[in-house]
């Protein structure tokens, strides 16, 4: 568990968010998911678009795994976080079952996989055959990204777990 959640120490910070904000973020994300699947569609084995399939295996996998690492242990579990990640996590795993070091890195996910599509949707584009909606793909891709750090970083900055939380997209060393 936390030490904040622990101590219960959540002065002025939001205590859940609305259902229209936690709607809005994650059909953010699902939004640039799709979309990175659909830059690597292509991409073909046997006529199957085996690099989306793997991408639409390995986001599920991560998600599930975010939600048991990160969230099991956060004030929010069991509540309305900014992303209704909390109230997921209670659903699916005890408090406190998974280990935050373990969900620190599962974040690098949300880091490093924007730009290896934004390469890899320029590779395909220019080494394929690809129409014009591959380039429309990945330009709203790129705008959706560059989107989602404000939007993300508003949605931390009112969290009460903002400067614990593996996750975090707003870090302070003391408020």
């Amino acid at each position: 568990m936390y030490a904040p959640y622990r101590c219960k120490i959540v002065p002025k910070y939001k205590q859940s968010f609305s259902v229209t904000c936690i709607i809005g973020e994650n059909l953010l994300y699902l939004s640039m998911w799709f979309l990175a699947g659909g830059l690597v569609w292509p991409v073909r084995w046997n006529g199957w678009p085996i690099v989306t399939i793997a991408w639409a295996v390995l986001v599920l996998v991560v998600q599930v795994l975010l939600k048991k690492h990160n969230c099991s242990g956060c004030y929010y579990y069991g509540k309305t976080c900014h992303l209704g990640w909390g109230k997921l996590s209670s659903w699916m795993f005890e408090q406190d079952s998974g280990d935050p070091k373990t969900g620190m890195r599962l974040s690098w996910f949300y880091i490093i996989s924007p730009p290896i599509f934004l390469l890899a949707g320029l590779l395909v584009g220019i080494l394929l055959d690809v129409g014009v909606w591959h380039w429309i793909f990945l330009g709203v891709y790129v705008v959706l990204n560059v989107l989602s750090f404000p939007i993300r970083k508003k949605g931390c900055g009112l969290c009460a777990m903002r400067a614990v939380c593996p996750g975090s997209a707003v870090r302070l060393s003391r408020d």
